[in-house]
């Protein structure tokens, strides 16, 4: 995209087009400049995933169509529009005064990127004209850095994303609409996989990335489905592969120290496989090296 600012973007009368927008792969949430007409229309205004509008510039009136009901509403800068998911207007109109207003969308993948899975999606409830100080503010530099090529850095913008998402969440979310979906599992084979080679490597580093490389699937996809699957997270269950070889190794094999074997199964120290053992079974090393020596 070509660096520019808020200011130096043109007017435009189509309500559809993109006059700016954030790069592909960019940090942080996705983010569009588009126009508010000073006199236009669309058809089938849809809105599939959750997004808010804050107005940069423009006055005026806006008129949503929606089954047998229409609002009539006004636009002025720093007010907001908060979109739930999947929202459609038959008809949209404007007329007035021509600006600008910043989009940003919330999917449900950069929701979960950003808070790290705390949050798994962001069900905003649909408002019109609202102002919140907070909001429009954020929204608005996050755009302009955005615009300027994130000259701050990535961090800066992730930074204002994750306070955007923070803020929306505690004063424009609902609760979370009930979905009936069936619970998705790693398949049999999938299962037999990891399984095997949890037992083969437990020994070596096993971050959460290399388990799920080795069925071809993103991070994120195999927690859940490994969780659906085990009952447990894949850090718990690597855990117990561990403890149950160094069980094992202690009873039988008298001739290789604590601190080896700890280290041969994966823990870091001798010290982190005592703290583990005694959390998960309730003694220790050198207790079960007594009881089989």
């Amino acid at each position: 995209m070509l660096f520019t600012t808020l200011h130096g973007l043109a007017a435009s009368n189509n309500p559809g087009e993109v006059l700016a927008c954030s790069p592909q792969g960019s940090a942080g949430l996705p983010v569009a400049v588009r126009p508010i007409p000073a006199s236009g229309a669309t058809e089938h205004d849809h809105h599939p995933i959750a997004c808010i509008y804050v107005a940069h510039s423009g006055a005026g009136r806006r008129r949503y169509q929606r089954g047998m009901h229409t609002l009539d509403l006004r636009t002025a800068p720093r007010m907001i529009e908060v979109c739930e998911a999947g929202l459609h207007f038959e008809r949209a109109e404007w007329s007035g005064e021509a600006g600008r207003c910043i989009e940003i969308l919330f999917p449900d993948a950069d929701v979960q990127a950003l808070t790290g899975g705390e949050l798994q999606s962001l069900p905003l409830r649909t408002r019109h004209e609202v102002f919140d100080d907070r909001v429009s503010t954020l929204a608005l530099q996050l755009a302009e850095e955005v615009l300027a090529g994130t000259p701050t850095g990535p961090l800066y913008a992730r930074g204002l994303s994750l306070a955007l998402l923070a803020v929306l969440h505690a004063d424009h979310a609902g609760p979370a609409p009930a979905r009936a979906a069936a619970v998705q599992t790693l398949a049999p084979d999938q299962r037999r996989r990891i399984v095997d080679f949890v037992a083969e490597a437990f020994g070596e580093k096993l971050t959460l990335d290399r388990l799920a490389d080795e069925l071809r699937l993103s991070p994120f996809h195999f927690a859940r489905l490994f969780k659906a699957s085990f009952g447990t997270t894949p850090h718990t269950y690597v855990q117990r592969v561990r403890l149950d070889a160094a069980a094992r190794a202690l009873a039988r094999c008298g001739d290789h120290s604590i601190a080896e074997i700890a280290g041969q199964c994966g823990f870091a120290s001798q010290s982190h496989l005592t703290t583990q053992m005694r959390r998960h079974l309730g003694t220790t090393p050198s207790t079960l090296r007594r009881l089989h020596g």
